[in-house]
């Protein structure tokens, strides 16, 4: 009888009597969602598509199990908010604020007008085309194949993708889930045109 392993990255069918220390393929770290940013904190690997995501080969290997693994703990969290609310605290307690150089002031616009550059740089890409003479679309929820010339509706999800404890997630939805195929079965929330994917 074949159980579903429960551990990231993998989530095969397996036969227990054929399970062995090399059978499961999986990532023992933490998914990260930070900003655009995606990717494992065991492979050490960032992405910024959903699909490059997807594609990430784990990096581990072990026996399958069907017990939920907890193994990478929770999503990885970006430190906006907390820094956010330790400036908060410290106002409210009236500490005093750090002097800042006009060295790492220069060095902060330099990087900002650098990553505008980039981001400049992106959209003026080429649009990538299928095999098939298709765009990929890029919405989240969506990621179809469209052809450009007919006059196609998207449906995909405008909020981001939250793994917490063992939920999962949309930010526009809240409609939770425990299982990985039960999340990306969550129906769609919103009507729209598709974005084409760059390369």
């Amino acid at each position: 009888m074949e159980t579903k392993c429960k551990r990231n990255g993998c989530k095969k069918p397996y036969n227990e009597n054929e399970n062995n220390d090399q059978s499961c393929k999986h990532h023992p770290g933490k998914p990260i969602f930070s900003d655009l940013k995606k990717g494992w904190t065991c492979c050490n690997k960032i992405v910024y598509d959903w699909d490059d995501f997807m594609k990430i080969e784990p990096c581990a290997l072990g026996r399958h199990t069907n017990v939920e693994v907890t193994e990478g703990g929770e999503f990885y969290q970006s430190k906006t908010v907390q820094n956010a609310q330790k400036g908060i605290d410290n106002f409210a307690n009236n500490a005093p604020q750090p002097v800042r150089k006009i060295d790492d002031y220069n060095k902060e616009e330099a990087e900002k007008k650098k990553l505008q550059e980039q981001q400049q740089a992106q959209v003026q890409k080429q649009i990538f085309v299928t095999p098939g003479g298709k765009y990929k679309c890029t919405n989240k929820g969506c990621l179809k194949e469209y052809d450009p010339k007919e006059n196609t509706e998207c449906f995909y999800h405008t909020g981001e993708p939250c793994f917490h404890d063992l939920k999962k997630f949309w930010t526009c939805c809240k409609v939770e889930k425990y299982d990985w195929d039960e999340f990306m079965k969550i129906p769609t929330c919103a009507k729209g045109s598709h974005t084409p994917k760059v390369v």
